[in-house]
């Protein structure tokens, strides 16, 4: 196979209680790379095409890339997979930690898993096999408990487990995949997928080494990049002190982050942001700093909260999406209270957007007369009320009374509500968005549209394009300038080219942060250093393109209609917002997703990739099939 690659796939049937091995084809590999590319392509070919997402037919993946486990910075991550029960399409979430270096180092390039189980199980998987044992005494627990429990029950001191907890146990449709006590696999529905099929976890132990073809020339880029981001004064910086928390403060200032269920924007919408927003505030209750694996910016960190109504003891910092999630979103500015959330959700495997974005929609429901305490079992929804938050959210996971509306996210709460409860469920295809505002940066509105994942923030590297002139990564083609931010004409080829590259960068196993945003990352040399190929920047974009173009087919297979998946008229300024940083402004998304779509080889109406496309990306046959 060559370096990165263990050369090995297994397939895991929960209805027959067996397993498989297969190789993996080095062509696929080098087409498709890892990770979601990978996933899609294996799950294209062998799923059929309108299966029930929480039947046994869809098939859940756990995949790597070819970095992952390797000394490239960053390179820990790992990807679920699986038809979405949450928008009936392509479903991928992401997850950083210590799980996929393990995976890799087990020899296991990805595990695929289809079937139901009988009762109860979890899979083990090691060097030489992959073996399903009793979860019976597991089912209920929650994933910190999971985790502590099969470390004593293997004999092992860290063994790396991914499970779910109570609320992927019950289905619930805004529920991931968590790994590490707290790195968590969130979007798209993957944990209620997990938990249809009965599979408690999956505990990995591996001693292998990932081969790397060129380990010197490997050493030589690390250490160069190392080296510069340690030396950096921006963004890296941050994030090695404070972690994404410390970007909060500066993007509400911005109108960057949505506040009161994307009805506001600014400082002046929220008086006590310095409560929550302030990363020094967020730090007083780390305990110690937190990194994934083959990680130099380590940005994570450990907190614990002693004293108060909710203490909590050596659980992961909250990020800026849950701080923004059950902070801005509810106008909750006690701080506590969302460290307490947060822990709440990776404990049940709850998504933190998703979680706080249907809190966020009933406590509006709340405030214009759709609901009253009579329907959310007595629990007083105002605004702020962080009590009734963890109330609510508790019963979310339980799926008692009120909780289970709200458990399958703001489109089936909407549903299930009726009346006028529609205006106000925000949602992108079905999926609450990440808490990045269009209005601030309109690319990410394309990203949120035109993505085979909606409502994605880390789908858009397109928005960096809207944030002044610079660098993607050290490439020319990844160099932008003279981009007018409210202007929607002329970026479709460069939202095309960021995309076509993040897809790589994905799918070999490296964090968004430092491929998009540092603009020094060399991927591409990290790449052909440890697989020995000789990759060139116009393959990787083609690659890109291939990846982004099947995860397209996969969704217009399904049956879903690319033209009708719109931003909320929230997020796209209709009507504009009356005061604070994003004023007046209203912007043109169709304008921008039209542009990609065209740039991508796609219909720039109903983004069906055209015949030509897929016969020049090596996909004709395959969709045709």
């Amino acid at each position: 196979m060559g370096g990165g690659y263990t050369g090995r796939i297994g397939f895991v049937d929960l209805s027959a209680g067996d397993s498989r091995e297969e190789k993996l084809d080095k062509n696929m590999a080098r087409d498709f790379i890892g990770g979601y590319g990978l996933g899609v392509r294996t799950l294209f070919d062998r799923q059929k095409k309108g299966i029930d997402p929480l039947g046994p037919e869809n098939i859940l993946g756990f995949t790597t890339g070819p970095l992952t486990g390797t000394k490239v910075p960053t390179g820990s991550r790992v990807t679920v997979v699986c038809k979405s029960p949450l928008t009936g399409g392509w479903g991928d979430a992401n997850s950083g930690g210590y799980f996929g270096s393990e995976l890799k180092a087990a020899g296991w390039d990805a595990i695929f898993i289809s079937g139901v189980a009988s009762s109860p199980k979890y899979l083990l998987v090691t060097n030489d096999r992959l073996e399903l044992r009793d979860a019976g005494h597991l089912w209920g627990k929650d994933t910190i408990d999971t985790e502590e429990t099969l470390a004593k029950d293997l004999g092992l001191s860290k063994p790396r487990v991914a499970s779910i907890g109570p609320a992927s146990e019950r289905l619930s449709l805004i529920s991931g995949v968590v790994n590490d006590k707290g790195r968590v696999a969130a979007r798209s529905g993957v944990g209620a997928v997990m938990g249809s099929k009965r599979l408690k976890a999956v505990a990995v132990h591996g001693t292998e080494k990932v081969p790397v073809a060129d380990g010197d020339r490997l050493d030589q880029f690390r250490k160069a990049f190392v080296k510069e981001i340690r030396e950096s004064q921006g963004f890296p910086k941050v994030l090695m002190e404070y972690g994404t928390c410390g970007l909060t403060g500066a993007l509400v200032a911005g109108g960057a982050t949505p506040i009161k269920n994307w009805l506001l924007a600014g400082e002046q919408a929220f008086p006590n942001l310095e409560k929550i927003a302030d990363g020094d505030t967020v730090l007083q209750y780390q305990t110690k700093k937190y990194g994934c694996a083959n990680c130099p910016i380590a940005c994570g960190g450990i907190c614990s909260v002693s004293g108060g109504p909710h203490p909590v003891k050596e659980i992961h910092k909250p990020e800026y999406e849950t701080i923004g999630a059950f902070g801005t979103m509810c106008l909750n500015d006690d701080l506590p209270s969302i460290i307490k959330l947060n822990d709440m959700c990776n404990r049940s495997g709850l998504d933190t957007i998703s979680t706080g974005g249907v809190i966020a929609f009933a406590m509006e429901c709340f405030e214009k007369g759709v609901i009253s305490k009579a329907d959310t079992d007595g629990i007083e929804l105002t605004w702020g009320n962080s009590e009734a938050m963890i109330a609510l959210v508790e019963k979310i996971i339980q799926r008692e009374g009120f909780g289970d509306i709200l458990a399958d996210g703001v489109r089936i709460a909407a549903q299930k509500i009726g009346g006028d409860a529609n205006e106000f469920a925000i949602h992108v295809g079905g999926q609450e968005p990440g808490l990045h505002n269009a209005l601030f940066l309109p690319s990410r509105g394309t990203g949120f549209v035109c993505d085979p994942t909606p409502g994605r923030h880390t789908a858009g590297p397109m928005a960096r394009i809207d944030a002044g002139p610079g660098a993607i990564a050290p490439y020319p083609e990844l160099e932008f300038d003279g981009f007018e931010r409210y202007e929607y004409k002329g970026k479709g080829a460069a939202s095309a080219t960021a995309s076509s590259y993040w897809q790589v960068g994905s799918c070999a196993g490296v964090c968004l942060f430092p491929v998009i945003f540092f603009g020094n990352y060399p991927l591409l040399e990290f790449l052909n250093a440890v697989t020995g190929w000789d990759m060139d920047i116009k393959e990787l974009l083609e690659t890109g393109a291939r990846i982004q173009t099947l995860r397209q087919c996969y969704n217009t297979r399904e049956g879903l209609d690319p033209s009708k998946i719109k931003l909320p008229p929230r997020l796209a300024g209709i009507p504009p917002k009356e005061d604070g940083p994003l004023s007046d402004i209203t912007i043109d998304i169709d304008s921008l997703a039209s542009e990609y779509r065209k740039a991508m080889g796609w219909d720039p109406n109903t983004g069906h990739p055209t015949e030509a496309t897929l016969e020049r990306l090596g996909l004709k046959e395959l969709v045709k099939k």
